[in-house]
């Protein structure tokens, strides 16, 4: 069963964050994933939540998101 990881950020290092960004893609894919969002404008259509950041991944299983 396909799985997803949501995240959102608030980036408190912006050069630390340009490493990590640059570091992290052949992470995801060593196990399979794949951006389907990283950043950008969002809005909340519901509730209060104001996301900072948003990365969205998917997996094939939940085993290779963990």
């Amino acid at each position: 069963m396909t799985a997803f990881v949501i995240s959102d950020i608030d980036v408190q290092d912006p050069e630390g964050y340009k490493e990590y960004i640059e570091a992290a893609p052949p992470t995801v894919q060593m196990f399979g994933g794949r951006y389907l969002a990283r950043g950008g404008p969002n809005e909340t259509l519901e509730g209060e939540w104001q996301a900072k950041r948003l990365v969205i991944l998917e997996f094939e299983d939940l085993q290779k998101a963990k």
